[in-house]
């Protein structure tokens, strides 16, 4: 009615000037969708449930509830028109029901009320859901080939079906998912319910549960197909994780999926079943699509460490040499204290996931404040992964020169070694609990081609463990020993020297260790090096730490530990924390600042 008035007005108005015409028409205008915006805000709609009776809605419930009703959907938007409102209000008994059902609630009561506030339209709804019906008889079977599989056997015992358990038909249709999804992954791909219902007396507020699963036949494997690829056959055929015969195991094939792409011999892996394919025996082929890698790979990087100081490295990859999967590897490091050639060739074993044989040639120079030394190494090993542990041995020739002071000597090692890793955490990136155990050993014998004869042994941990959301605690222990028939023709690189980024923090890389008679650091035969640090999340990827470290090298056990203190920040970044700290030894003058990068175990 107010614009159709305007309207009228100013057409009445024809003795008004053409312009001023125009702008009271334009301000007219204005000032009528304004005043329909501001009615259309005026009668928004407030949705709003509660409990009865001053008792709290349970949160499950309210949610199920706002799931179901229709007039949410108009919560603090433009509402329609009060006609519409009110019906969809009388709808509301029915929908509120609706949402309660599913978890077992069936006389339920609800009080509904619509008033019109200055903000617009509130809705309230008052909900009693009433007692919670209970399960009365629960019948469960299972047919068909795994009737008597034990995997498929313990859902009969899940809470929620068994007799007087609360009914919750959300559990009942989360165990009947849950349930399927087992089946076919242990391979009963046909496997169904054929009878599955709840019904409900509301007058005893009572649940009866009927489900009969059938899991039909397990279909096993009949073949593995493997489509064109770099690599021979015979060598894919070693990363199948089942042999013909046996069930087709959803895991087993995720499995052979994981180790084929870690192979790095594809780009993309696809696994197949042809459940459509069975023979009389209910036997299936499996498909297994490949897309070929690059065949070379190439990685540059830069970067700068304490110990290290400026460092830069390029490394070629050959993913494969020929048909047998053979991969090599060429690795250039260059830094301020120590440069490193490097050429390892790889040859996967039984297991290609787990075991590898290898190759390696190296040269190594470092020059540090306490070492100066060559070395020139070949030698073979084999490498196991099992499970979180991991195993190593094998034997090494090196030649390595190293001059203390203005002594310089030359020793030939022929050398058998072996290592042992265990690695138990949560998270290998940013670790709450979890920690890191490494045993190596080695050795050598003057009989055995070797300058000097030596047995050595090194016991390396860590541990992280959180003593709140935001608290952890972090300890680190290294021990080494070496008994040697003439230490003084043990190489630079197999004594023991303290001191660094991953020792002992505020004292120079390898400074920590016995001296000659001009005060030079010619490192020990023994080494015992330790650390415990706190830290705090001060923001999502950032934390405080405060740390103690102790610990030397030596040669006589009654030497005194050096020790240190000091605070530091980590950053949480993709590819593990940046660790910055200001460490100040207890003894001696000065600090030191470290930078690293790397995991915590």
């Amino acid at each position: 009615m107010f614009l159709y008035t305007a309207l009228r007005g100013s057409r009445l108005g024809l003795a008004l000037p053409r312009r001023q015409l125009s702008l009271a028409i334009l301000l007219l205008v204005g000032c009528a969708v304004t005043a329909v915006s501001r009615a259309q805000a005026t009668e928004a709609i407030q949705v709003v449930i509660e409990g009865q009776h001053e008792n709290k809605l349970d949160a499950q419930l309210e949610r199920n509830v706002r799931a179901h009703l229709a007039l949410l959907r108009l919560d603090r938007d433009a509402a329609p028109s009060a006609n519409r409102i009110r019906y969809l209000l009388r709808r509301a008994a029915q929908e509120v029901h609706a949402g309660l059902y599913p978890l077992g609630y069936f006389n339920s009561r609800v009080e509904t009320q619509l008033e019109q506030t200055e903000q617009g339209w509130r809705a309230l709804y008052s909900i009693d859901p009433g007692p919670r019906a209970r399960v009365a008889t629960s019948v469960l079977s299972l047919h068909g080939e795994g009737k008597d599989d034990p995997q498929l056997q313990r859902w009969q015992q899940e809470a929620a079906l068994q007799p007087d358990a609360a009914l919750d038909q959300v559990a009942y249709e989360q165990i009947k998912s849950d349930l399927l999804e087992r089946a076919v992954g242990l391979g009963y791909y046909t496997a169904q319910f054929s009878e599955a219902s709840i019904a409900v007396d509301t007058q005893s507020n009572s649940a009866a549960i009927r489900l009969t699963f059938d899991t039909g036949p397990r279909y096993r494997l009949r073949q593995v197909h493997f489509s064109a690829a770099p690599v021979g056959d015979a060598l894919l055929q070693r990363y199948r994780t089942l042999e013909p015969g046996q069930p087709v195991v959803t895991d087993k094939l995720l499995e052979m999926q994981r180790g084929l792409v870690d192979s790095g011999y594809f780009s993309g892996v696809e696994v197949q079943p042809q459940w459509d394919q069975p023979d009389a025996q209910q036997q299936i082929p499996v498909d297994v699509f490949l897309t070929p890698n690059q065949r070379n790979a190439y990685r540059f990087g830069a970067g700068y460490g304490t110990d290290t100081g400026a460092r830069m490295s390029a490394s070629q990859r050959r993913r494969w040499v020929n048909d047998r999967g053979h991969r090599m590897e060429t690795l250039l490091r260059l830094s301020e204290v120590t440069n490193t050639l490097l050429l390892n060739y790889e040859i996967p074993g039984t297991d290609p996931v787990n075991d590898t044989y290898l190759g390696r040639a190296a040269y190594e120079q470092e020059k540090s404040d306490s070492t100066d030394s060559e070395t020139w190494s070949v030698g073979v090993q084999e490498q196991l992964a099992r499970g979180n542990q991991n195993w190593s041995w094998g034997l090494g020739a090196e030649q390595e020169t190293f001059r203390f002071g203005n002594v310089e000597e030359s020793t030939l090692l022929l050398v058998p070694e072996g290592s042992w890793t265990l690695v138990e955490t949560d998270n290998r990136l940013d670790p709450r609990h979890g920690y890191r155990v490494s045993v190596d050993l080695s050795a050598a014998s003057e009989a055995l081609l070797s300058d000097t004869s030596f047995v050595q042994g090194q016991v390396s941990g860590k541990a992280v463990y959180s003593l709140s959301d935001d608290f952890r605690l972090l300890t680190r222990l290294d021990v080494g020993a070496t008994a040697a028939s003439d230490f003084g023709r043990m190489p630079a690189s197999r004594r023991f020297f303290a001191g660094g980024d991953s020792s002992v923090r505020g004292y120079d890389y390898k400074e920590l260790g016995p001296t000659d008679n001009d005060g030079e650091v010619r490192g020990g035969r023994y080494l015992l090096a330790g650390s415990v640090e706190f830290d705090y999340r001060v923001a999502p990827d950032w934390r405080a730490a405060l740390f103690w470290d102790s610990g030397n090298a030596f040669d006589s056990l009654d030497t005194p530990l050096k020790s240190s203190a000091g605070v530091g920040g980590r950053w949480q970044s993709p590819v593990g924390p940046v660790r910055v700290d200001l460490a100040k030894p207890v003894d001696d003058d000065g600090f030191r600042i470290h930078f690293t990068l790397g995991p915590d175990l």
